[in-house]
């Protein structure tokens, strides 16, 4: 039977992600020029989208938390999607590239991002698949293995949620906010080396 993914060696492994990329943001180049109308607005969407990735994450870990692995959780965003948590963080991922101003990079990241955990959802629906049999055979039969379907969804009128787990999540949660005033720096930086006349591109 398939062993339950060490959940966190993932997040480490998103984490370390992460900082290896924050020197590589000083050298995204903007498809528009800095401060200007266009790519003000770029940075505007990938903003809302960043805080929409946020929100899901925060949506997702409601109804997941502290029942991971312990049951096949079919409510919510679980019932549009077997992995939201995943699809949220890629989700974020890709507003944090796009806040650059730079749409290929939004891609390239969010694709990293949502790679590492395609393939940790598919150890994890490994597990589940051994762990739950029949139950969880019927619900990856119904539900999306990663893009939601909206019209699947449905809920309970009370969900329980655990406290420690939504703490946890919180610190996730700053990290990926953390990035708005951090785009900021870099595009202060960025503009302030342009304005000597050299050019990081």
């Amino acid at each position: 039977m398939a062993q339950a993914v060490n959940q966190q060696k993932r997040i480490n492994l998103l984490r370390l992600a992460f900082l290896l990329v924050l020197p590589i943001l000083l050298f995204v180049p903007p498809h528009l020029p800095l401060y200007s109308e266009g790519h003000e607005v770029i940075e505007a969407i990938g903003t809302l989208i960043l805080i929409a990735g946020v929100l899901g994450r925060f949506w997702s870990i409601l109804y997941v938390g502290g029942h991971k692995n312990a049951q096949v959780m079919q409510d919510g965003p679980y019932s549009m999607t077997r992995n939201p948590l995943y699809f949220f963080s890629t989700v974020a991922a890709f507003g944090i590239g796009l806040m650059l101003g730079a749409f290929s990079f939004a891609i390239l990241l969010a694709s990293v991002v949502g790679t590492i955990l395609y393939i940790t959802a598919r150890r994890e629906a490994a597990f589940l698949s051994g762990h739950f049999g029949a139950d969880y055979a019927a619900y990856a039969a119904r539900v999306p293995f990663f893009i939601p379907d909206p019209r699947l969804y449905h809920t309970r009128t009370q969900v329980m949620f655990n406290a420690r787990s939504l703490r946890s999540n919180l610190f996730d949660a700053l990290v990926f906010l953390s990035f708005i005033p951090l785009v900021e720096l870099i595009d202060g930086f960025k503009a302030a080396i342009s304005f000597t006349g050299f050019n990081l591109w």
